[in-house]
């Protein structure tokens, strides 16, 4: 009974949870239109990072900061929580909390290396107005 509840529910939202999976009751997400995208760059890197520290995942979260009001924050993490969403693609994986999700649904995670640094970014964020020059912080749409 349960279980007939629970895929009703989530069911209504396909855009946002597709499916359960085994890690630590994490919710994965599938990249279905309107979730989260990653690009071939970022797939990539996550690839290179599990082979050197395959306990080690992505995650990124939403924090009230920066010069335009949020900020994103990117760090390695090794264990999901209850409450967050996985998005996978092609074998690499990115842990998002519940509430950060919704300021980056539709967004797209890129990874750039430039001379002067090499770091993921958020990339085309639908939920984002304005953000700062080094694209750390944004301002939402109203």
């Amino acid at each position: 009974m349960f279980y007939a509840a629970l895929v009703n529910r989530l069911t209504r939202f396909p855009s946002h949870i597709s499916a359960f999976s085994s890690l630590n009751n994490a919710v994965q997400m599938d990249t279905v239109q309107g979730s989260i995208k990653m690009t071939d760059k970022c797939v990539q890197r996550l690839k290179e990072l599990h082979k050197k520290s395959p306990e080690k995942t992505l995650r990124i979260s939403v924090e009230g900061g920066g010069c335009s009001g949020f900020q994103y924050l990117f760090n390695l993490d090794t264990t999901a929580n209850e409450d967050d969403c996985v998005v996978e693609r092609d074998g690499a994986r990115v842990f998002i909390d519940k509430d950060s999700m919704q300021y980056l649904e539709g967004a797209t995670i890129d990874f750039q290396s430039e001379l002067i640094r090499s770091a993921f970014h958020i990339l085309k964020n639908p939920k984002a107005e304005s953000g700062c020059s080094c694209g750390a912080s944004f301002s939402l749409k109203v």
